[in-house]
């Protein structure tokens, strides 16, 4: 066999073992450009290829080029698709283009000055033709002026299909192998992301808390984590006091008022990433995340934090179910003493609670704006409810660790019994004992509630230092709430001995008969609002309350001062009063404020 064709049958089985053999494409560019200068005796060749825009062949693989010819071609001077190049032409047209001499080529003279630096005066240009495009074309080229005969280009030709089938074979090949890494690449992360989960899912299971969840999370991605409340309160954190405490520190400073963008699920400003923890369309936290070097996270960083987040969300739920169903009990046996006192049914559920009910004293009554009067998971006032009731719950009073106060929601108000100390623990017993329960509680919740409701108008109540029982305490505390909030009062701690007379009345246990004594004064001017439409009980009492001024009065209630004065005499007429006799006046005053006392009473329990 002819030994010229040996070394032809040689190289082109080497073109056809491209893709099993393992080479990039790169590499079996360079290969079908060597090939050909060898085979054909070309000076150089070189293997042009589309660019990323599809707009121009650029050289690709290479065999005697400088790689400054080819730097230069491909910088400055690539071969533009559709204009008259040799190469452009063979590339759309799919057939050869040979130049014999490339000074005398009419259409060459963009690609001249390249030419005569690499030192070549003529070329041939044949398409690598696949099985469905044009991938390119090969390039031959001469350093003197060349005549390409038909055996030659022939034999270019035949090379460049079988060098078309490499690069197809060898693109397939890259294809698959890029898509199998990445594959691979998918499936590693996945089965760590299930182990992160896993991790994540058993501190849950396994009762270890927001700090468990957070401290998994430090030690799986190496970096200190913070977990806060969206009042920016830190419920957990781990891995140390990094830059997340100087973040946070920033972000208290004034004009920065701390709020997330709930349009993005992950914020990152260089010194830490947050990753907000939504329980549906609550935001109920954000995982700060500390990022030293600004470089965020990485795909299996950025999967553990999001899971955590997921976690973080399932044991506020899991928190806020156990609390509600925690308090709802309490609010049944604080029911059932308020209504029936201390039954031994209730002693025996407040004891699973952790309350002695023989030991409570003391009722405590407030009221934010906003709370629900029933617990139902889920709803906006329930959590403004949990929240109100986690806040007085965690309380004890000064000197003490024990005397926590069984708590609950009732008729919209936060209700808790206070317990008495022991001697033992206070040094104190009896009526003493009590009074210091009353006088402590009512401002150890006004500041817990005004902590948990920051700028909200809080008012709280308290059943006063006499021993009591507890339906009676109760009974004391709602009336002064009542009181206190009709005549406008917030933010302070309403006792019976701070409202005088009114608070003397509160006191006592038969309704009934201040309903009788208010009735026998203000009974006339009742009876005839009633049956006519009028406010002269209305009117009365805000003459009172302005000191018998009666331009007062009818400023106050959008009168002419003319229809103020008949009013007043009409009161004066039914009653029999003169309302300029002091004694008349206190009589009011006194029927006025018993009238209320009376109502507040006789109010039902919820």
């Amino acid at each position: 066999m002819d030994s010229e064709l040996v070394v032809w049958l040689g190289r082109l089985r080497e073109l056809s073992a491209v893709a099993v053999g393992g080479r990039s494409v790169d590499q079996a560019l360079e290969l079908v450009a060597e090939t050909a200068r060898e085979l054909l005796g070309f000076d150089f060749c070189g293997v042009l290829v589309p660019d990323a825009a599809g707009t121009a062949l650029v050289i690709t693989g290479w065999s005697g080029l400088s790689r400054e010819y080819v730097d230069g071609v491909n910088r400055s001077s690539p071969v533009t698709l559709g204009s008259t190049a040799p190469s452009s032409q063979a590339y759309f047209g799919g057939r050869p283009v040979a130049v014999s001499d490339i000074e005398v080529e009419r259409g060459f003279e963009p690609w001249g000055g390249v030419a005569q630096e690499q030192g070549y005066r003529s070329m041939i240009s044949v398409p690598l033709i696949g099985a469905d495009r044009v991938l390119g074309t090969l390039n031959g080229y001469h350093a003197r002026i060349h005549e390409y005969s038909d055996l030659e280009v022939e034999r270019l030709t035949l090379l460049a299909n079988h060098a078309a089938a490499a690069l197809t074979s060898a693109s397939l090949v890259e294809e698959l192998r890029g898509a199998n890494a990445s594959l691979l690449e998918q499936r590693d992360l996945l089965a760590k992301s299930e182990d992160i989960h896993r991790r994540l899912l058993r501190v849950s299971l396994e009762s270890g808390g927001l700090d468990g969840v957070v401290r998994t999370l430090a030690d799986l991605i190496g970096r200190a984590v913070r977990l806060e409340d969206p009042r920016g309160e830190t419920l957990a954190e781990a891995g140390g006091a990094g830059s997340t405490a100087r973040r946070h520190d920033a972000a208290q400073a004034p004009g920065h008022d701390g709020a997330h963008d709930p349009a993005h699920d992950r914020a990152h400003d260089g010194e830490i990433v947050e990753v907000p923890v939504r329980l549906g369309a609550e935001e109920v936290g954000v995982l700060r995340v500390d990022d030293p070097s600004g470089a965020g996270l990485d795909a299996l960083d950025a999967r553990a934090v999001d899971h955590a987040s997921v976690v973080i969300a399932l044991e506020v739920l899991r928190i806020r179910a156990a609390l509600e169903t925690e308090y709802r009990i309490q609010g049944e046996v604080l029911t059932d003493v308020l209504l029936f006192g201390v039954t031994e049914q209730a002693s025996r559920r407040a004891a699973a609670l952790g309350h002695d009910l023989a030991g409570l004293r003391v009722a405590t009554v407030a009221s934010v704006p906003g709370l629900g009067g029933a617990l139902g998971l889920g709803a906006a006032d329930t959590r403004r409810t949990l929240a109100a009731l986690s806040a007085v719950s965690a309380l004890t009073l000064p000197g003490t660790s024990t005397a926590r106060p069984l708590v609950a929601a009732l008729q919209g108000m936060i209700v808790a019994l206070w317990p008495a100390p022991r001697d033992s623990d206070r040094g104190a017993s009896g009526a003493d004992a009590v009074g210091e329960v009353s006088e402590a509680a009512g401002p150890l919740v006004l500041r817990a509630l005004h902590t948990a409701f920051p700028g909200e108008k809080v008012l709280v109540a308290a059943s006063g230092a006499h021993h009591r029982p507890l339906p009676e305490a109760f009974r004391i505390a709602r009336g002064a709430l009542t009181l206190a909030r009709a005549t406008g009062r917030a933010d302070e701690v309403i006792t019976p001995a701070g409202l005088g007379l009114v608070g003397v009345l509160l006191q006592t246990d038969q309704p009934e008969t201040l309903l009788e004594f208010a009735r026998e004064r203000l009974g006339p001017l009742m009876d005839y609002d009633r049956a006519r439409g009028t406010d002269l009980v209305e009117t009365l009492r805000r003459h009172l309350d302005d000191g018998l001024d009666r331009a007062a009065t009818a400023a106050a209630l959008r009168l002419h001062p003319n229809t103020v004065n008949q009013r007043l005499r009409r009161i004066e007429a039914l009653t029999g009063a003169e309302l300029r006799r002091p004694a008349d006046v206190v009589s009011f005053a006194s029927a006025l404020a018993v009238w209320d006392v009376a109502r507040s009473l006789t109010a039902t329990l919820a």
